[in-house]
């Protein structure tokens, strides 16, 4: 009790005992005749004594408990309203018309201003990507009803020139339409019809290295633009892989697959034994950690093989491990020798006698292979028949791969009017194997917008990047972010940029800041369902002690002195 309560609370019950005791004494003093009805000096005192108390009352409500009230968040797309008893409305930047409502710079600036509220609620189509933090409180989300654009998108990877790519991604509330792809030039490359929860694929290809933009266009039923979003595709030229062949003996095979390493573009040094130092062929490379860490891929069969020294076959191994990738080629039953060596590469076999005949899918497309099955599991199988058998399996080692391949004639399918699927058969087994070429650059997930943060990842020390009017930016790159090290950039304007980490330069495309709004709004709506989820485990705040209203002992007041007055009035009897 404070010291001014404890002075109004004296002298409330002074006078109170100083008008009853003036009561009790004129009654006292009254003759007998002039004494009203004892039901009256009762009913009198008791409203002195009721007057006394709501008096106090009125002055000093007592304190009541009183459920935390709500902390309310307008995001973007909310509509404002008149806040509820004990709620703080507060709107960040984006949040636009939300009359009446506190702003605040940021959602943490809110959470830590006002630490009252128990709860946290959230309007709008979701937090944006500054203020996805974590929640101190539990909370709830509403979301209004979904988007009718492109909710999900999945751009290209770069590709070859003159490669094909493909755009992905998710249809919102749209009950039915039609998405389509559009070159450069404004031709449509590629369409589908679509419906609400629908996903989709396109397909385009690009026709020169460089960067380029395709549009990616919505249309409803009626044939009306819905949405678009430019879709970014980088074509680079490809880096062949470096491969070394070595053949014990000349055979269409060899012969074949260089010709077919030719066409392709393929660094391809064949080298094939005769015997007593005899060789034909390509100039011969010494079997060194040197010379193999200069090459991707080897190819040798097991002829070859059996001419290695043990220098040889330890430079091999090492390089492998390395990262080299070795594919063991076997022209006909394996020695002992060579079955173990090859088993202590991490591929142990267990040969039949002969050749099997096995057909791949599509039309004149057989083939014999070695009846040669590894004996242990955990192979990763490779080009696998019409039957779904293995015609190559690999296993890693170290950095690198080894892998056995068992085709024995795969030449034969250029005899047959087949060199594509003689090409895809090669293409795969040395897209598998070989050593991976140097990273691609820079990776970006999503959409970059202008105004937004981007996400570097995979970066070096020393990244930059150029900007359109030709300055350069040095993001600091974070070696503990993941995946890979990431640099943070905040591009201000759309446009194409080049991105350059090291001897590495990619394109990177920014979107103006209000494009694909469909996507950015499921993307909020995803990210704070998130965010929500987390918090809601939380605990909640507990009721708390506030003053009570006066307003209702003060009305209560009212009605006692009207009734006591009323009944001094009413007659002068005591």
């Amino acid at each position: 009790m404070t010291g001014l309560s404890l002075l109004a609370l004296v002298l409330i019950v002074g006078a109170l005992v100083a008008s009853l005791t003036r009561l009790a004494l004129r009654r006292r003093a009254a003759a007998a005749a002039e004494r009203g009805p004892t039901w009256r000096f009762v009913a009198l005192a008791g409203l002195q004594v009721a007057a006394g108390a709501l008096l106090w009352l009125t002055l000093f409500p007592p304190h009541v408990l009183t459920a935390p009230g709500r902390l309310v968040v307008l995001t973007e797309g909310a509509t404002a309203r008149l806040p509820a008893s004990g709620d703080v409305v507060v709107a960040p930047p984006e949040a636009a018309g939300a009359a009446g409502a506190i702003r605040v710079p940021d959602l943490a600036t809110a959470l830590r201003l006002y630490p009252e509220p128990g709860r946290l609620q959230i309007e709008g189509h979701g937090l944006s990507p500054r203020d996805r933090i974590p929640l101190d409180r539990p909370a709830t989300f509403a979301p209004p009803t979904p988007p009718k654009g492109i909710i999900a998108l999945a751009l290209p990877a770069p590709v070859a020139p003159g490669a094909r790519f493909t755009v992905g991604g998710e249809i919102g509330a749209l009950k039915a339409g039609v998405v389509e792809l559009l070159d450069p030039a404004g031709a449509v490359v590629d369409k589908a019809e679509v419906k609400a929860g629908a996903r989709f694929g396109l397909s385009g290809a690009t026709r020169a290295a460089g960067p380029v933009l395709f549009d990616l266009r919505l249309r409803d039923a009626a044939g009306r633009q819905v949405e678009h979003v430019e879709i970014p595709v980088e074509a680079r030229a490809p880096v062949s892989p470096r491969v070394l062949v070595l053949a014990g003996a000349p055979s269409a095979e060899t012969k074949y697959l260089r010709r077919w390493a030719q066409d392709a573009g393929v660094a391809l040094n064949l080298e094939v034994s005769l015997g007593g130092g005899v060789q034909l062929g390509d100039a011969p490379v010494a079997l060194t950690r040197a010379t193999l860490d200069a090459v991707d891929l080897l190819v040798i069969d097991d002829r070859r093989w059996e001419t290695l020294d043990r220098q040889d076959r330890a430079a091999i191994d090492g390089a492998v491990r390395g990262g080299l990738g070795l594919v063991l080629r076997p022209t006909g039953p394996l020695s002992d020798s060579v079955r173990r060596e090859w088993a202590g590469l991490g591929l142990p076999t267990a040969e039949t006698d002969g050749l099997r005949a096995v057909r791949l899918n599509g039309p004149n497309s057989d083939v014999n292979r070695h009846d040669i099955l590894p004996t242990t599991s955990g192979g990763v199988p490779l080009v696998v028949t019409k039957e779904g058998q293995p015609l190559a399996a690999w296993r890693a080692r170290g950095q690198g791969r080894v892998a056995l391949w068992t085709v024995a004639d795969s030449y034969a399918l250029v005899l047959t009017g087949r060199a594509d699927r003689h090409g895809e058969l090669w293409s795969e087994l040395f897209s598998a194997v070989a050593r991976p070429g140097e990273a691609a650059g820079v990776k970006v997930e999503g959409l970059a917008r202008a105004g937004h943060r981007v996400a570097l990842c995979g970066a070096r020390e020393g990244l930059s990047v150029i900007e359109p009017n030709g300055a350069t930016r040095r993001p600091l790159v974070d070696p503990r972010a993941t995946p890979g090290a990431c640099a943070a950039y905040w591009p201000a304007s759309p446009g194409w940029r080049t991105v350059v980490d090291g001897d590495r330069r990619s394109a990177l495309y920014v979107q103006p800041a209000d494009a694909a709004p469909s996507l950015a709004q499921a993307q909020a709506r995803a990210a704070t369902q998130r965010l929500v989820e987390t918090a809601a485990s939380g605990p909640a705040r507990a009721a708390r002690q506030a003053p009570g209203s006066p307003w209702p002992w003060a009305l209560a007041l009212l009605a006692v002195l009207g009734t006591l007055w009323w009944l001094e009035r009413r007659a002068p009897r005591l």
